[in-house]
């Protein structure tokens, strides 16, 4: 499990980043801004997952599935891929799982 992350510690890219709501049912994919406002809010990494989406076998997109977790609350965040999402994940110690789909075809 990842060590406590708080948002305030990320903001050195992005500015106002905590105040993004995201939801499943508006947007299919989140961004880093989204994820900070959830982690704001309470939100906690459970698990991150990264996945592979490919385009007729040749191209791909690389997604982070996080697994968050507030109270009794659950919910999977899917953000894309960038060079601030790979630094909090590495900068929080968050353990990452590949999932086999992400492995280079």
């Amino acid at each position: 499990m990842a060590k406590s992350s708080n948002a305030s510690n990320f903001h050195t890219v992005y500015q106002n980043v905590t105040t993004q709501h995201w939801h499943p049912s508006s947007e299919r994919y989140a961004g880093g801004d989204h994820l900070m406002t959830a982690i704001d809010k309470g939100w906690k990494v459970e698990k991150c997952v990264l996945v592979r989406h490919w385009y007729a076998g040749m191209r791909s997109v690389v997604v982070y599935e996080f697994n968050l977790k507030r109270d009794s609350n659950t919910m999977m965040m899917p953000v894309i891929d960038n060079p601030y999402i790979g630094r909090f994940i590495e900068e929080s110690d968050i353990e990452l799982i590949v999932s086999d789909n992400a492995k280079i075809q």
